[in-house]
C-alpha cells in the first residue's frame, strides 16, 4: 500500500501547543471568549493572523467562530511566503497535512488543476512549506471548528510581479465551488509603537472591509516612504489579500470586520515595537 505523504507540524509548542489535549482545551477557551456575529450569511472567505496563539490566538478565534458546524469541500489557505525565497506561487507537494488534533488532506486534485493551468506559475514547492508558519498556525483552528471531511489546498505566493492577482483570481475562479472556503493569513502593522499601529491598523481595515486595493496600496506606499519612521509595511501577505479582494470584487461580496487588537495587548509585552492582528469575514449577496 502507498504511504501517505504528510507534512507534520514545524512550528507546534512555538506558536501553540504540541499536546493534543492541552491544544484542544486553548481552542476551546478561545472560542468561548467570543461571540458569534454573522448568523446565517453566506461566508466564503476569512482573513486571519498568523502570530503564536498567546499573541493572536483571539482575534482569530472571532473569525474561525464564524465557521462552528459548517461544512466545506476545501478551504484554500494563502499567504505570502515567509521563510524562503521563490518565483511564482508554491504549492504544497504533500498529500495531508497533520497536526497535534490530526489529519487533513490535501486536495491534490485541484493542485493539479492550478499547476495545469499555468505551470509557470503555480509550482510544488516542499521546502516553501516546509517551515512556514503562516498556513500552518491555521489548521488546528479548521480542525477544532469545521464539520470534519473537509481538505485544505496550501498556497503560498512569493516574488511577482504586482499585478499577478489579477491572474490569481481567474485561476482561482475557474476552480473554485460554492462550497470552497478562502483563508488568508496575514498579520497588519509591524514593529511601531502601540499608538501608531493602531492609527495604522484602523485605516489599513478600513480599506480592507471595503476590499479597496488602490487604496490599500497608497497606505502601504506611505508608510514605506516613512511617513511613521518605524513602520515597515501595512501588511504581510499583499499577494494573498489582492487576490482574495480581487475575487471579492468581481463576485459582490461583502465584507465585515469582526475583531483587532496588537501584541501591546497582551499582558507585560513591549508597547514600544508592536505587531497588528485583524480578522475580517466576507460574504456573498
Amino acid at each position: 500500500m502507498k504511504k501517505t505523504k504528510v507534512r507534520f507540524p514545524a512550528v507546534a509548542e512555538a506558536f501553540y501547543p504540541s499536546d493534543t489535549h492541552e491544544l484542544e482545551t486553548l481552542l476551546t477557551e478561545m472560542l468561548q471568549k467570543v461571540e458569534e456575529r454573522i448568523g446565517n450569511k453566506a461566508l466564503k472567505a476569512l482573513i486571519v493572523p498568523h502570530a503564536a496563539y498567546n499573541y493572536s490566538g483571539l482575534v482569530a478565534a472571532h473569525a474561525f467562530k464564524t465557521v462552528v458546524g459548517r461544512s466545506c469541500r476545501t478551504v484554500i489557505l494563502m499567504g505570502n511566503a515567509h521563510s524562503y525565497l521563490f518565483d511564482g506561487i508554491a504549492i504544497d507537494p504533500h498529500e495531508a497535512w497533520r497536526s497535534p488534533i490530526g489529519t487533513v488532506p490535501v486536495n491534490t486534485a485541484l493542485s493539479r488543476q492550478l499547476i495545469t493551468l499555468d505551470p509557470g506559475l503555480f509550482h510544488e514547492i516542499d521546502i516553501a512549506h516546509h517551515c512556514d508558519h503562516i498556513l500552518e498556525v491555521q489548521l488546528p483552528l479548521l480542525q477544532h471548528t469545521l464539520t470534519p471531511g473537509f481538505s485544505i489546498l496550501p498556497m503560498l505566493f512569493g516574488e511577482n510581479s504586482q499585478d499577478i492577482y489579477h491572474k490569481t483570481a481567474d485561476y482561482l475562479l475557474s476552480v473554485l465551488t460554492p462550497d470552497d472556503l478562502l483563508v488568508v493569513s496575514t498579520d497588519l502593522s509591524h514593529y511601531t509603537p502601540y499608538h501608531d499601529a493602531v492609527t495604522i491598523d484602523r485605516t489599513t481595515m478600513d480599506y480592507m472591509v471595503k476590499m479597496d486595493i488602490e487604496g490599500l496600496e497608497r497606505h502601504d506606499m506611505a508608510l514605506r516612504q516613512r511617513v511613521i519612521p518605524e513602520a515597515t509595511s501595512a501588511f504581510c501577505s499583499p499577494d494573498a489579500l489582492k487576490t482574495l479582494f480581487e475575487i471579492g470584487r468581481r463576485l459582490g461580496w461583502s465584507a465585515e470586520e469582526l475583531a483587532y487588537r496588537n501584541s501591546g495587548d497582551v499582558l507585560h509585552d513591549d508597547r514600544n515595537a508592536v505587531v497588528g492582528y485583524g480578522s475580517i469575514a466576507f460574504f456573498e449577496p
